[in-house]
């Protein structure tokens, strides 16, 4: 497809604060800048995401971008790669149908273009490799945090949950199987207080739980 010029926001997503706080969304905010004037596209703005990539429900940036797009104020989202704007391959081919179906494109530094059909391949593989390595990842500091715990190092922030607490959502996940959002749903129905006092427990404060105690 010939390079035109494109009205374009941008997307930065990294997984922490620190992150945030340091190279992450700089860097990738000056390659969306790069890559826009090398192509002759407008940059109108960048939106960003702190959080993971398995919260895809909760990548309000990205949906404030894309719901600007399809209002016409734009013609294009640009990251400084795709996996920067999916979780995984499944959420990948949802976006990819969503921009085809609302007539924008997708696109990222390293050439992915959902405009391109030649392209398109590519971009599956790219988040294929980039899913495969965020596996291997989790389960080397899955295998890490144990080997660590076996040798009686304490791991992380000091924490202000109350032990009982975590004693109770460590049983009520391996003996009643339940989920980070059913425990959390169960908490806050029971008033039992968060760690900082509040009311309202969310499965982020679950899973901060779990991640110490090494369950899954």
């Amino acid at each position: 497809m010939s390079d035109q010029q494109l009205r374009v926001i941008g997307y930065c997503r990294v997984s922490t604060d620190k992150q945030s706080n340091g190279h992450g969304l700089g860097a990738q905010h000056t390659a969306l800048e790069h890559f826009c004037q090398q192509h002759g596209h407008e940059l109108l703005t960048v939106t960003s995401d702190v959080i993971s990539g398995a919260a895809g429900d909760r990548m309000y940036g990205r949906e404030v971008a894309i719901s600007a797009i399809e209002s016409g104020v734009a013609d294009a989202l640009l990251v400084r790669a795709l996996d920067r704007a999916t979780r995984d391959q499944e959420d990948a081919a949802k976006l990819f149908k969503r921009a085809e179906r609302n007539a924008w494109r997708l696109m990222d530094c390293d050439k992915a273009d959902s405009g391109d059909p030649s392209q398109r391949l590519l971009a599956d593989i790219r988040i294929a490799v980039a899913a495969e390595e965020r596996r291997k990842i989790s389960e080397r500091t899955k295998e890490g945090l144990k080997r660590a715990r076996k040798q009686g190092k304490r791991l992380g922030r000091p924490t202000q949950m109350d032990p009982a607490t975590a004693k109770r959502i460590v049983g009520m996940r391996m003996r009643e199987g339940l989920s980070a959002n059913a425990i959390a749903a169960q908490l806050t129905s029971e008033s039992v207080p968060t760690p900082r006092g509040g009311a309202k427990w969310y499965p982020t404060t679950v899973c901060d739980v779990f991640a110490r105690e090494g369950i899954a």
